[in-house]
């Protein structure tokens, strides 16, 4: 009876441990509807590049999806945290459910430089 006791006192430390820890961790700060409708709207000014962004990016980058949300900058912050050149390499060469260059087959290093650039940006509008 004793070693049953030991053992509930000890399995209830462990559940209230990882009760405890798990607070510390960051939890995802997930899109408003407000953050989705600008996502939704937002283009690069430079229209050829707003033209790759309508046909390459924004299927997955303006909607709700497991891609970071454009302009959501929550979701983009590790990955800035990682640089340009390991985005870029993402980006072009793919990464997990992203296909090479978003499907963009005529997109440069620079293009997508320039889309990684806008999609990471706040977009206030």
């Amino acid at each position: 009876m004793k070693r049953f006791g030991v053992f509930r006192a000890i399995l209830l430390m462990g559940v209230l441990a990882t009760g405890l820890l798990s607070g510390c961790q960051d939890k995802p700060v997930e899109p408003s509807a407000q953050d989705l409708q600008r996502a939704e709207q937002a283009r690069p000014g430079d229209a050829r590049l707003a033209s790759i962004y309508d046909r390459s990016c924004v299927t997955c980058h303006g909607t709700r999806s497991a891609a970071p949300l454009a302009g959501f900058e929550p979701a983009w912050r590790p990955r800035l945290k990682q640089g340009m050149d390991v985005l870029l390499q993402h980006a072009r060469d793919g990464f997990n459910g992203m296909p090479a260059k978003g499907l963009c087959t005529d997109c440069t290093d620079d293009d997508l430089r320039a889309l990684i650039a806008f999609m990471s940006s706040p977009h206030d509008h």
